[in-house]
């Protein structure tokens, strides 16, 4: 059996020394460089998960709840207007102005809203149908 020498264990115990001290500095930095890839062992805990989407419908569209207004009848969701056209999305059907949509003909669309002619009348839909425009004068309102 061999037997070191009291030089190379003191060697040895300050190697033991410094191997510890840079795990115990390395070990924080490790996990940290770690960190972004948590959402992929535990996605429930990420704030990534939190970020929705603007562009995806209310919740209440896709899931139908029973409670929630659903407007009967067509529904107004897009308009379109270039140079060349005007045509809207109407209850996930694209339309332009002479075409028909079901039992009524789209007369005529504008930036926020699109008219049906049919056998019961002209029905107007609304992009927004829960805003609406007022006139404010001047004299009602100095500051302006």
């Amino acid at each position: 059996m061999i037997t070191l020498n009291k030089k190379a264990k003191g060697k040895r115990q300050k190697g033991d020394e410094e191997r510890q001290r840079c795990a115990a500095r390395c070990l924080p930095v490790f996990a940290f460089c770690l960190l972004p890839f948590a959402c992929l062992f535990a996605p429930s805990a990420c704030a990534v998960d939190a970020l929705q989407d603007p562009t995806r419908p209310p919740a209440d569209l896709s899931q139908g709840n029973a409670g929630a207004l659903v407007p009967s009848g067509p529904q107004l969701q897009s308009v379109r207007i270039s140079a060349r056209q005007r045509s809207a999305i109407i209850s996930g059907q694209r339309v332009k102005v002479g075409d028909k949509l079901g039992d009524a003909r789209v007369v005529m669309i504008t930036e926020n809203e699109v008219v049906l002619k049919g056998g019961s009348g002209l029905q107007t839909l609304k992009l927004f149908p829960d805003v609406g425009k007022r006139i404010i004068l001047r004299s009602q309102h100095p500051e302006y």
